[in-house]
């Protein structure tokens, strides 16, 4: 053999062996199971029950229909009467065939007393009137709303209005509006 055949030859066999050497690495570990631990912590709590999707319907005591709607929901087994909900929405459809509309980011519920909290960005809708407030809540057994924090209303027809507290009498269809300390109903009405 002649020495440029052996050269090829010699650099054929180190070619072999190296793509050998390559696969049989990149292979070997395909029949191994790998195992992998993933830890998982659920964010329970023993003492509390959670729900998505939640509706409570019912009449309040002056006899004006309502249902609460809220996207997540819970209470503590201690105090399964006080419901703590987020993604509020709530329609009061009261006796004269109109309709409230309260939403809200967070709000409670005490399916006894049947009060209502609405918290965080509070919006009520009742006609061509609109009040936003910081909270707004509501006592069934006085049928009121009270409104605190940054209270604002507006309605198309009257003109709008800012004040610390507003109150509405369900019954009566009264709006009280006040202020704290010495300051002054801020109001704009339309002619």
């Amino acid at each position: 053999m002649t020495s440029r055949k052996k050269n090829i030859l010699l650099i054929q066999i180190t070619i072999f062996f190296i793509a050998s050497a390559l696969l049989y690495n990149t292979y070997r570990d395909k029949n191994e199971e790998t195992e992998v631990f993933v830890k998982i912590e659920a964010e329970t709590k023993p003492d509390t029950n959670s729900f998505n999707n939640i509706e409570y319907s019912g009449f309040d005591l002056t006899g004006n229909r309502y249902v609460l709607n809220a996207g997540l929901a819970d209470f503590k087994t201690d105090t399964p009467e006080v419901i703590n909900m987020k993604k509020v929405v709530s329609k009061f459809y009261l006796k004269d065939n109109t309709v409230l509309t309260v939403t809200s980011e967070e709000g409670i519920y005490n399916n006894i007393t049947l009060d209502m909290i609405f918290k965080k960005n509070v919006k009520a809708d009742y006609a061509t009137y609109t009040l936003l407030s910081d909270l707004l809540s509501y006592s069934n057994s006085n049928a009121k709303l009270i409104a605190t924090g940054s209270v604002r209303g507006e309605s198309v027809e009257k003109g709008e209005f800012t004040a610390d507290n507003a109150e509405y009498d369900m019954t009566n269809k009264i709006l009280n509006l006040s202020m704290f300390g010495n300051k002054q109903v801020n109001m704009k009405i339309k002619d």
